[in-house]
């Protein structure tokens, strides 16, 4: 449960006394459900226990909101599911990690569909977290592809159009999951690219 506003916090002139962080998951948790522009304050409340003002007040409006579980999601990812690209000491089987992990995220039933940032790419709700989002992405593709290069696993020459490849791949096996009825498609989309990136160690 999130905390709820206390009396003391509806006084005027006193700081707000809830937990910021468990606020921002909570509406986190709202946004990637129900998508920037079908969330409503009204959402909002009811998921984080602290009443509209406040919310309002402390994160400067939706947008505001919105902005903070961004910034908190793309974080998170970068802290868990993007480890493997930029901390293993391999190259395409730190990949083929990373694919097994987002495949564990997208068939947990604590997860809503598909990607917080992908399902809003379209909405332009916040440009800062898509662009960071994509870069670390990409970043992370890069690091595990230079490792491969540098062991002899893929040609150093297509670095960019594997990570072109596996970029695009992402975005549409999230976009795919988003809606359920796709999700066998997007299953059916990770399997086969992770078969494609074990094929590269052994083709070169």
């Amino acid at each position: 449960m999130v905390q709820n506003a206390t009396a003391e916090t509806k006084k005027p002139g006193r700081r707000p006394s809830f937990d910021r962080d468990s606020v921002v998951a909570a509406a986190t948790y709202v946004f990637w459900e129900k998508g920037f522009a079908a969330t409503t304050l009204s959402d909002l409340e009811a998921a984080t226990g602290v009443d509209r003002s406040t919310l309002y007040n402390s994160f400067d409006g939706k947008t505001g909101i919105y902005r903070a579980a961004t910034t908190a999601y793309v974080s998170a990812a970068e802290a868990t599911l993007f480890q493997p690209l930029y901390a293993g000491s391999k190259g395409t089987e730190n990949i083929v990690e990373f694919l097994n992990q987002l495949e564990d995220n997208l068939c947990s039933e604590d997860n809503p569909r598909g990607c917080l940032i992908v399902n809003d790419m379209a909405s332009n709700a916040d440009t800062a977290a898509r662009t960071s989002y994509l870069e670390k992405l990409e970043g992370g593709f890069r690091a595990a592809l230079e490792r491969a290069s540098a062991t002899g696993e893929i040609d150093g020459a297509t670095v960019s159009r594997r990570i072109q490849f596996l970029t695009a791949a992402i975005l549409g096996i999230n976009l795919a999951h988003r809606e359920s009825a796709h999700t066998a498609s997007a299953q059916g989309l990770l399997s086969g690219v992770r078969d494609e990136v074990r094929s590269w160690s052994v083709v070169q």
